[in-house]
Parts: structure tokens; C-alpha cells; sequence
């Protein structure tokens, strides 16, 4: 993964404009991580978050989730929308229908069809039943929504290639791309034991092809960490608001 300011430029804390950071900007980037992560902000690189940086994780960049957070929150105390940047042009924030399909491009050997289908069909569930949208499977054809596995570089570019077990475990792109991509050499289980859930990941990564960035509240689904399995299946209150403010 190289060094804690390579992962700041992977993850949007810093720009990477090819010139050497200077520590006005690394404290910036460090604190605004730091925030996000639930972590105290010192600006410092602490053995707490380099600890962090080195977790298992989204490989969606956390640019711009601070203010799209702290505009969420206005509009729940002031009832006042504010207008949400386009990441770029020509990129929609969200779909403009309410039946989306999906499909289910490969799935790890070790696991079955049936059970992916199961845990990713369930994953899909979490989001309808508190929003407006229908989700509907379309194993052949075109579909709204694919979910593929890949390993290595799978020409997204260079900063969306896979790293192998550990660090980057899937990332996903805004809507009207609706794209899932996880790390084929990963550990993928379905009961959270010696590896990585699949439910979990595919749940979270879902909430980005609907338009969501990710969360800074401890125990949301869009956590840039994503959640342990747990007995309670249900979305954080940040998870629904921001689904239900796009939907």
C-alpha cells in the first residue's frame, strides 16, 4: 500500500498533484482522517491511526464526506437543503427511477451461487425497506447494477487496482455506472468466521451505487470500515437519512 501519505492520496485526504506535501497539509489531512474515522484529532500520526490506515477497507475515496455529513445534518435541524456537488461532470448523484436491477456478474468458487445470491438479495433488502426503491435480480442481460469480483489491476486504473488480502477489500462507483467490484483474493465467508462477510461488504458497497458517500457515525453501514456481522441486521440512523434524502 506504501506509506501513510500515499494512503492519504488513495483516499482523498490529499491531492495528488505530484508535488511533496508540506505539513500545514499532512496535519489537515491526518485530522480530517482522524474525524472520520472516530479517532481523537491531533493531527498527529499516532499509533491509533496508523493502526487504522492499515485496517481492511472501502476503497471508495472519503473526499468530500465531511461536508456532504455536515450538510445531512443541517437539513435535520434546519429542514433547509442544500445542493449537493457532482463528484464530476456528467456523473448523476442518484437514479432517477425506483425498480433498479442487478446482476450478479461471478462469484468467489468456494462459495455457492445459491448462497451468494441469497446474502447479496438480502444485502438489497436492508435498502428497500426504508426507501422507495425496488430491487430486482436479472441474472442475463443488461442490468442497473452488477457485482463482479476481480483481482489485481481490472482497468479502473491504477488507484482502483486490488492489493491482494487485507487493505482494499471492494469499492463501488456512483450511479448511473452502478458498479461493485470486490477483491477476489480476499477471504470471502457468508458466517463471519475466519474472513470477510460478504453480506456485510456487498451491503455497504450497495449504499454507494444508490448515491451514498461514507459516514462518520460510529456503527453506520457506510463507514469506511465496514461493519462486523452482527445479530441486529438493521441500518444506522445516518444510513437512512441519507438514503431517504435521495429517495
Amino acid at each position: 500500500m506504501g506509506g501513510p501519505q500515499d494512503f492519504l492520496e488513495k483516499y482523498g485526504y490529499l491531492h495528488q498533484d505530484h508535488h511533496i506535501h508540506n505539513v500545514v497539509e499532512v496535519q489537515s489531512a491526518i485530522r480530517e482522517f482522524q474525524w472520520l474515522s472516530r479517532l481523537p484529532v491531533t493531527g498527529e500520526l499516532d499509533s491509533a491511526t496508523l493502526r487504522q490506515m492499515a485496517e481492511p477497507r472501502c476503497g471508495v475515496s472519503d473526499e468530500g464526506s465531511q461536508q456532504i455529513w455536515a450538510q445531512r445534518v443541517g437539513v435535520i435541524f434546519t429542514g433547509k437543503r442544500h445542493h449537493r456537488k457532482r463528484r464530476s461532470t456528467g456523473q448523476a448523484e442518484k437514479w432517477y427511477k425506483r425498480h433498479l436491477t442487478y446482476q450478479i456478474v461471478n462469484w468467489p468458487h468456494h462459495l455457492s451461487l445459491g448462497s451468494v445470491r441469497l446474502a447479496v438479495r438480502t444485502a438489497f433488502q436492508l435498502w428497500s425497506n426504508v426507501s422507495g426503491l425496488v430491487f430486482q435480480e436479472a441474472p442475463e442481460g443488461p442490468a442497473d447494477i452488477r457485482l463482479a469480483f476481480y483481482e489485481g489491476d481490472h482497468n479502473d486504473g491504477a488507484s482502483n487496482a486490488f492489493d491482494g488480502p487485507g487493505g482494499t477489500l471492494a469499492h463501488a462507483f456512483l450511479p448511473r455506472r452502478g458498479e461493485a467490484h470486490f477483491d477476489m483474493a480476499e477471504r470471502w465467508t457468508l458466517n463471519g468466521h475466519k474472513g470477510h462477510n460478504l453480506f456485510m461488504v456487498t451491503a455497504h458497497e450497495i449504499g454507494h451505487t444508490l448515491g451514498l458517500e461514507h459516514s462518520p457515525v460510529r456503527h453506520a453501514l457506510m463507514s469506511p470500515y465496514y461493519r462486523k456481522l452482527g445479530r441486529s441486521l438493521v441500518l444506522s440512523w445516518d444510513d437512512i437519512i441519507a438514503v431517504q434524502q435521495l429517495y
